[in-house]
């Protein structure tokens, strides 16, 4: 792994400056990051705490492995998903669906918080954001950022600016279907993000974030997050 420095943005915004603070971690393959993400979800389900998860299909390869090769977890250690979409559990979309079998091998699905797909789509937000608000302190989360710079849910400049408020939205997404995710003001509470983002696709996108990130909803809802990391099987 090759480990660049922060990348630094500073913007102004009328009279008030921000400073987006990126660190942004560089592996020689996807391999070195799948593996690098594994250990680092091994030491973390092995302490108490909260985890927020992303989907994605680099998630999935980890989610998997780490089902076929299961470690302790913590019993006080909960697990939740960034976003959901609202279609049947037994739907391949369905994002705790794809993450089950992982969580049945580390015997943890009781401390799943799982967004109920079978509530209409209003009711399955707030039923979410009930079961979030005891969650005070997350001490680790991982994101994913899709090639049009959203990520979690946000997939608008205005979803990705509510940061005070309400923890979860519910919305249209750009594939057609309906969503439920958490909101940039539930990422205030989480200590460290991580941003996995592989593959020659995202490139554009990522130079975006490091260079512009007011200008998509990725960038605008981490610019003022204190411990962002990205990585990345890209070299930036």
């Amino acid at each position: 792994m090759d480990l660049q420095g922060g990348k630094k943005v500073v913007m102004s915004i009328g009279s008030r400056y921000l400073v987006c603070m990126i660190q942004t971690s560089s592996f020689d393959t996807a391999e070195a990051l799948i593996s690098a993400t594994m250990d680092l979800l091994r030491s973390t389900l092995a302490t108490p705490g909260h985890l927020m998860l992303s989907g994605g299909s680099t998630p999935y390869v980890i989610y998997h492995r780490l089902a076929a090769a299961p470690c302790p977890v913590h019993p006080a250690r909960l697990l939740f998903l960034s976003d959901e979409r609202m279609v049947p559990f037994d739907s391949e979309a369905n994002n705790a669906r794809n993450l089950m079998p992982m969580l049945r091998a580390l015997q943890c699905t009781d401390r799943f918080i799982r967004v109920d797909t079978t509530l209409p789509i209003e009711k399955a937000a707030a039923r979410f954001e009930t079961d979030l608000k005891p969650v005070s302190r997350i001490d680790l989360g991982f994101l994913g950022m899709g090639s049009d710079g959203h990520t979690a849910g946000f997939f608008s400049p205005e979803q990705a600016s509510r940061k005070e408020g309400a923890l979860t939205l519910f919305t249209d997404r750009p594939d057609g279907m309906r969503g439920v995710s958490v909101t940039p003001a539930l990422l205030k509470r989480v200590d460290r993000i991580i941003l996995l983002v592989t593959g020659e696709s995202k490139r554009g996108i990522i130079n975006t974030l490091l260079t512009a990130p007011e200008t998509i909803p990725a960038g605008i809802a981490l610019i003022d997050h204190p411990d962002v990391e990205l990585w990345t099987d890209l070299r930036i």
